[in-house]
């Protein structure tokens, strides 16, 4: 693969975990303040995984990005 093309994927992945960040966060807090219901355990539950997952995301985005850059043709 190109080291253009794989700095393209590294970006697809950065750029997907983005709303994930702001999305996982929201949904944490709207458990917390929603205790009333028996709900907000499968809410805060999702707001986890969706923060785990943007960690995730975010990580391999930058470990391609990294590579990409810095790992030269190994000619």
């Amino acid at each position: 693969m190109d080291n253009k093309e794989l700095l393209f994927k590294g970006l697809k992945y950065s750029i997907g975990a983005i709303p994930l960040m702001f999305l996982g966060p929201v949904l944490i807090h709207n458990a917390f303040m929603n205790k009333h219901t028996w709900i907000h355990y499968i809410v805060l539950g999702v707001g986890i995984f969706i923060c785990l997952t943007s960690v995730t995301l975010m990580f391999k985005g930058i470990k391609i990005i990294m590579k990409s850059l810095f790992d030269g043709n190994e000619n």
